[in-house]
């Protein structure tokens, strides 16, 4: 169970020898087990087509997602790497998530509201919406609007991704592929070189 709730392999001493306190099994020794957890793949969703969305495909399903395309203008030879393509979705009522999904909408401001609504009533660990600033907070006005508390707002993160200086599509998507990233591993999104290194200690001689 720990395994599982780390993601991470361990080795387990097992007592063979404690009938309370060991394993149940008084026959003598001790064992050791390789436990290596089997989790299924977190899932993206993305909403939206063009570059950006494009390459985040690539590289989230090179970093282990499950990638659904949710797109009424997206196209099969645009994403080779999705798992699931729909396109007969124009309001985004096929969107979805479940408990420990991603979502990141790049709809061109056309369906950013119906995205994020569906999204944000749902039980999705991570909302990301690629907008300017400007925009961003025009939508989360409407939003607040309808009946969206700081709560639920709190949750999108907008604009999407960790803050590289990105300009290109491919900078961009690398930037949101980096904070999911960061979020599932949980790290901090900080520069490793601006811890100072732990010098070893030396023995003089």
């Amino acid at each position: 169970l720990k395994c599982l709730e780390s993601g991470e392999p361990s080795v387990i001493d097992i007592d063979l020898t404690d009938e309370i306190f060991g394993a149940g099994m008084p026959c003598g020794g001790s064992m050791r087990v390789y436990v290596e957890p089997f989790l299924p793949k977190p899932r993206l969703w993305l909403m939206g087509h063009g570059r950006i969305v494009e390459n985040l495909c690539e590289f989230a399903h090179r970093l282990g997602f499950d990638v659904i395309v949710n797109d009424p203008q997206a196209e099969p030879g645009q994403f080779p790497a999705a798992s699931r393509l729909i396109v007969d979705d124009s309001r985004y009522r096929q969107l979805q998530p479940q408990s420990g999904d991603y979502v990141v909408i790049a709809t061109h401001h056309k369906g950013d509201y119906d995205a994020l609504t569906q999204a944000l009533n749902s039980r999705a660990d991570y909302i990301a919406m690629v907008a300017s600033r400007k925009r961003a907070q025009l939508v989360l006005q409407r939003l607040r609007q309808e009946g969206f508390g700081d709560a639920a707002l709190a949750r999108i993160r907008a604009p999407a991704g960790l803050d590289l200086g990105a300009k290109l599509p491919e900078e961009i998507a690398l930037s949101i592929a980096s904070e999911m990233i960061m979020l599932r591993r949980g790290g901090r999104g900080g520069c490793l070189s601006a811890s100072p290194p732990v010098a070893e200690s030396v023995t003089a001689r």
